[in-house]
């Protein structure tokens, strides 16, 4: 009797000290993320910014960023298959071995790492898009047509370039010429109708943010040459979201837009904003708030297509005190209501 006292006593001290279910799975359930959460798993003591981050499903997606962790004088692009975890806290960690979950999805996106390799080279490789036609744009559900887009300097300013790859292989680099000009051009992200491509520019002095316009007839499937080569299009400036500072890096998502900018009133050096896009409209922009935006820089934010979160998680780059070196990557809930 005295052993099987001592047996339910040990079984009771073993099931207090696991973690408590519901606690685990509180934010697998959609809570809100208030924490800034470090990416520990993929920061280096280089500099790692410019994030990627696909549609996930399952918890199992990727990351692709600049680094200098490689090449240490040039920032190149870094790719890492990764899966989101519920502990204390949502993470985003690497995936690795037995980790590795092989759906088709899963699979679909690791040519992105080829991709790179295409992109990568003895000059700077900033803020890269990858654009899955299954996954990310209306168009043929069973293609497997996939494009990387991202800026270089390898010709002195930055150029928007891409790299293809379809059934005819994997092709480019390629100048994406609709967007550049000769000043700097980099950050392009698209909207799921390919209508819409925004990036920014100093072309007019300081970094603003512009619109590419491409009219599309109902139920248009997009392909990769209608995207680039466009038979008519329309490019303006974004005069709601830019100022008369710095205004760079959109990153844009179901009616969506964030990015940065050091103009007045924010928390000091480059800070994240949002806006959103009502009725053909955009609202004025928001200052993330100094749960997200410190005295630093805060870089590229990015707002995933994420589909088992229940609001908005932001993703980005921040130079703060506290991390591995340099930039380093973070994520945090962005706004409560998807």
């Amino acid at each position: 009797m005295k052993k099987l006292y001592i047996l339910a006593a040990v079984i009771l001290m073993n099931s207090c000290s696991q973690k408590n279910p519901g606690e685990e799975n509180r934010y697998k359930n959609g809570e809100f993320l208030n924490q800034v959460v470090a990416l520990s798993d993929f920061n280096s003591e280089y500099d790692d910014y410019n994030m990627n981050l696909p549609s996930n499903k399952s918890g199992q997606t990727h990351l692709m960023f600049s680094s200098k962790r490689q090449k240490k004088e040039f920032l190149n692009l870094v790719y890492f298959p990764a899966s989101f975890t519920y502990n204390q806290h949502l993470e985003l960690e690497k995936s690795v071995g037995s980790n590795m979950i092989n759906y088709d999805y899963f699979n679909r996106y690791s040519i992105a790492n080829s991709l790179a390799d295409r992109a990568n080279g003895n000059f700077n490789v900033f803020g890269p898009k990858v654009l899955s036609f299954q996954y990310d744009l209306i168009s043929d559900t069973n293609t497997t047509d996939m494009m990387l887009f991202y800026a270089d300097d390898s010709e002195g300013d930055m150029q928007i370039k891409y790299v293809v790859n379809n059934n005819k292989g994997m092709t480019g680099p390629f100048k994406f010429d609709l967007l550049n000009s000769t000043k700097d051009d980099g950050y392009p992200s698209f909207s799921r109708f390919g209508d819409k491509i925004y990036f920014s520019s100093n072309r007019d002095g300081n970094f603003d943010i512009y619109e590419l316009s491409i009219p599309r007839t109902e139920n248009e499937i997009v392909t990769v040459e209608n995207l680039v080569n466009p038979k008519k299009y329309e490019l303006r400036k974004v005069e709601e979201l830019s100022s008369t500072s710095d205004d760079k890096c959109p990153y844009f998502q179901d009616n969506m837009m964030v990015f940065v900018s050091d103009r007045p009133g924010g928390k000091g050096g480059q800070d994240i904003y949002y806006a959103r896009l009502e009725n053909g409209k955009w609202s004025e922009p928001v200052n993330a708030g100094d749960r997200i935006n410190t005295s630093s820089n805060e870089y590229r934010p990015i707002v995933p297509s994420t589909n088992n979160f229940s609001y908005r998680l932001v993703l980005f780059s921040s130079d703060r005190p506290g991390g591995k070196g340099g930039y380093d990557l973070y994520m945090s809930g962005l706004t409560e209501k998807w």
